[in-house]
């Protein structure tokens, strides 16, 4: 029994990323690998060391000829990351946030925050509210690639560090996971 001839297609990253080849798919026919998902770490995608721990996530959205262009669907900090970042006698506190950028993509960003020394829970509750407002209007004020520059240059964590700061001293910040919505082709 033969089986079906499959042609290779070279997967090219966003422009945001350079629009570098990031990995080869293989499929009989060209529409079976739109909606397929690749996952890559930051190393291997822009040879940046300092932030190894980065797990970026792509959609192949379209074809054009024998490349497949991908879209930028999020992000993840490894765990043991982020394991190596808890100490002992600190709290941990987590912040989900959702919300829409300037240019209309809907966004989910999961900080993650230690603080120096154990914290009150009601201390933690204020630090939390403090990260919901300044990601929402860091969220409004910044389309997707801007927001995601920031990110990725530390930035918008150095930021919210100076700002929690103000409440509590603050070990490590750090949005550790980031989701977009890509709507679905029709």
């Amino acid at each position: 029994m033969k089986g079906k001839i499959k042609k290779e297609f070279q997967i090219i990253a966003p422009k945001f990323f350079g629009g570098a080849a990031i990995g080869i798919t293989r499929a009989d026919k060209p529409d079976k690998i739109i909606g397929r998902k690749l996952s890559i770490y930051a190393g291997d995608l822009n040879k940046n060391m300092k932030k190894y721990y980065y797990k970026f996530h792509f959609k192949i959205t379209d074809i054009e000829e024998d490349k497949a262009n991908c879209a930028f669907v999020g992000y993840e900090v490894s765990k043991s990351y982020l394991s190596k970042n808890i100490r002992k006698f600190s709290t941990r506190i987590d912040g989900r946030i959702k919300g829409k950028t300037k240019d209309d993509k809907e966004i989910v960003l999961k900080v993650f925050v230690t603080t120096v020394k154990n914290v009150q829970t009601s201390v933690a509750k204020v630090i939390r509210q403090k990260i919901e407002n300044f990601i929402d209007l860091s969220l409004l004020g910044n389309e997707l690639d801007a927001l995601m520059t920031k990110i990725l240059n530390d930035e918008l964590q150095r930021d919210l560090k100076k700002v929690l700061n103000i409440i509590y001293p603050i070990s490590t910040v750090e949005i550790m996971k980031a989701e977009i919505n890509i709507p679905a082709e029709k």
